[in-house]
């Protein structure tokens, strides 16, 4: 019995033992995956009372079986690490007051948009040309000379002092009310002015100026004479400005006087970079809105070479009987065909003269420019517009006639500027000439025209509108300031801007309160 009883001792020791291994055992697995699932959880949060996290396959005990104020027991390296996780306040802040109870953060706001500035984003005021023009046609108008209630005081330049060139005057009681931004002045008159001495080089400042005229208790509005010292308008670009010169003596004063209707057309403001400028949008809603304020569609027909071939009689044909219908015709006529003669290569005069000798072609292009010369010489002695004898006219076409491969090639353009010419100057002339031809010049003073393919729209010019976007960084600007107006390059009104557009710009503050001489003026190439 001694011996049974020692070695079931021996039996039960051995039991022991290895019953507390194995507790040992499964105590180091169970502590490795808690240490693992504590660094593989996110930092978040003290768990809620009466709650604990189990691993994967674990089920926690119920609430329900503990006494109030009892919880689950955790190992301590489990609770040290549960305490790490808990986000824990700053230190020097666990007295400080709840986030609601403290002031908002500073925070960097936009700066706020003159109403009249986001406004001029969706819309633009554009100028419909009456054409053909006529006489006394309202107070709205590109060039000629300002018309006023009372004597002016006609601006003059800061650098040179000599007179700026006037270059159009808007009517401000024919704009809509919404359209002047609760800024522009509802009646009166807006003379714009600038120094078209010489064409825009760099985005620097020009010279310019805004001449506002009240007309409250005024007498009747009559054309005012320019400056005796006004100074050719382009006179450093003559002979690629106007049609009819062959040097600067040639080069007007006044620019060309086209009568226009400002229309409103309202754009939708397109999507763009919060931090881009908006600029003028061009796209087929703004081809669509400017057909609209077009009104009576506009044909695309223009004169071609194909208008003035050689006949039987071995003349070109004309595009009516009576051309040349005055002296500036011929004028006209005369200079563009030598400045095509000078600048005529000796492999476009083989192509133009196939048959003749390289010596004879030299010859002949040379005799060209010279008998161009005489026949303008003549012309200028005489007074531009008056009419030209049926004998001289028909002397005259046949001398361009004899000179037919290189005339055909000027002879549309020289044409369409010689009977604009005669338009605008002469009031009431549309009679001298066909309606067909009329017709057919229309598209060069339309906003929009639409042929078989597509709406053909270019940038018009405007008021209160978004300004073109330039080579140069205008953002400050375009948040600051209100554009007043903006013109483009059009041979037909005599703006000879090249690839720059002139812009007028003043703050919306300045334009109610009718400071026009804070207007900015300037010069951005496009």
């Amino acid at each position: 019995m001694t011996e049974l009883a020692v070695e079931a001792g021996i039996g039960l020791a051995l039991v022991a033992v290895l019953g507390a291994l194995i507790a040992l055992l499964i105590l180091r697995q169970r502590k490795a995956k808690a240490e693992q699932a504590v660094k593989q959880r996110p930092a978040e949060p003290a768990p809620p009372p009466r709650r604990r996290n189990f691993g994967p396959g674990q089920i926690a005990p119920s609430t329900q079986d503990m006494a109030p104020d009892e919880s689950p027991s955790l190992p301590a390296f489990v609770a040290a690490a549960q305490a790490a996780a808990s986000p824990q306040p700053p230190v020097g802040t666990q007295n400080a007051r709840p986030l609601s109870a403290q002031a908002e953060p500073a925070i960097a706001r936009p700066p706020v948009v003159h109403p009249a500035i986001s406004g001029a984003q969706a819309q633009a005021v554009v100028f419909r040309q009456v054409f053909p023009p006529a006489p006394g046609t309202g107070h709205s108008f590109y060039g000629g000379v300002p018309l006023v209630p009372s004597a002016l005081d006609w601006p003059r330049s800061a650098n040179s002092g000599l007179p700026l060139h006037f270059l159009l005057q808007v009517d401000c009681a024919s704009i809509p009310a919404r359209a002047r931004l609760d800024v522009l002045p509802a009646h009166g008159a807006l003379l714009f002015f600038a120094d078209l001495s010489a064409a825009p080089a760099d985005d620097r400042a020009a010279q310019g100026a805004v001449v506002w005229l009240d007309d409250t208790s005024q007498g009747a509005w009559a054309e005012v004479d320019p400056p005796a010292d006004l100074p050719p308008a382009s006179g450093d670009s003559a002979l690629s400005a106007w049609p009819w010169a062959l040097d600067a003596d040639d080069t007007p004063q006044i620019l060309p006087r086209w009568p226009f209707a400002p229309k409103l057309i309202e754009l939708a403001a397109a999507a763009h970079d919060p931090a881009a400028p908006l600029t003028w949008p061009e796209g087929s809603a703004t081809a669509d809105a400017l057909l609209a304020a077009q009104g009576t569609p506009v044909a695309v027909f223009a004169l071609s070479p194909n208008d003035f071939n050689v006949n039987d009689s071995g003349q070109m044909d004309r595009p009516w009987p009576g051309f040349p219908h005055d002296w500036l015709a011929i004028q006209t006529l005369a200079a563009m065909l030598a400045r095509e003669a000078a600048r005529t290569s000796p492999p476009a005069a083989r192509a133009l003269w196939p048959d003749l000798a390289d010596e004879d072609r030299s010859a002949l292009v040379a005799r060209i420019e010279s008998e161009c010369r005489e026949w303008h010489a003549l012309a200028r002695t005489k007074a531009a517009f008056a009419d030209v004898t049926e004998p001289v006219r028909d002397a005259f076409w046949q001398w361009l006639s004899g000179y037919a491969p290189l005339a055909r090639l000027v002879a549309p353009r020289a044409c369409v500027a010689a009977v604009e010419t005669t338009l605008h100057a002469v009031p009431g002339s549309t009679a001298t000439f066909p309606d067909e031809l009329i017709a057919r010049i229309a598209f060069r003073h339309a906003l929009a025209v639409r042929t078989a393919a597509r709406i053909h729209a270019r940038v018009p010019d405007r008021l209160l509108a978004a300004p073109s976007e330039c080579e140069a960084d205008q953002t400050e600007r375009i948040g600051q300031q209100l554009l007043l107006l903006e013109l483009s390059s059009d041979d037909a009104l005599g703006h000879h801007l090249g690839d720059h557009v002139l812009q007028f710009w003043i703050a919306p503050e300045d334009l109610a309160a009718r400071r026009f001489a804070a207007v900015e003026v300037v010069a951005p190439a496009v």
